[in-house]
């Protein structure tokens, strides 16, 4: 994966607002969610579609090309499979265990999280019921689901 660690949180909440969400996804509310001037937001929404990441008209928003949609969605399975691990194992909050795998899911190596998929029975939701996206390297028994903690 080729891309920074701002790049990813971006192609994250984008991916999460715009294809989860159904939101049309400005300069704005980007801007607003990272809490950055606008010209900053804009430089970056240029950046990723120059890498070929998202197509970037400006007044019009963004759209994920291919390549953006495959990255965005391994860094989501990332981020998801280690808020189960946080919230399981350690007995993390759930919003705790999503704020700490924010910060742990760009390092992580494909390996360990399918470590952690198999562990928990390849689950096909996380803990705030979002989809995890599956692994053509992580094969193993039938998925199941992740009920959120009582």
């Amino acid at each position: 994966m080729d891309v920074t660690v701002t790049e990813a949180d971006y192609l994250k909440f984008i991916y999460r607002k715009q294809v989860e969400d159904g939101y049309k996804i400005g300069n704005k509310m980007v801007s607003d969610f990272f809490d950055v001037h606008p010209a900053t937001t804009t430089e970056m929404l240029q950046k990723l579609d120059e890498r070929g990441l998202l197509k970037y008209e400006r007044y019009y928003g963004v759209k994920f090309t291919d390549y953006g949609v495959v990255i965005a969605k391994k860094l989501l399975r990332k981020h998801r499979l280690l808020e189960i691990l946080l919230a399981n194992f350690f007995k993390y909050d759930i919003e705790v265990a999503c704020e700490e795998a924010s910060k742990l899911d760009f390092y992580v190596s494909d390996n360990l999280v399918n470590s952690i998929c198999r562990t928990y029975g390849h689950p096909k939701t996380c803990l705030h019921n979002r989809i995890i996206f599956r692994d053509k390297k992580c094969c193993g028994s039938k998925p199941t689901r992740v009920d959120k903690m009582k």
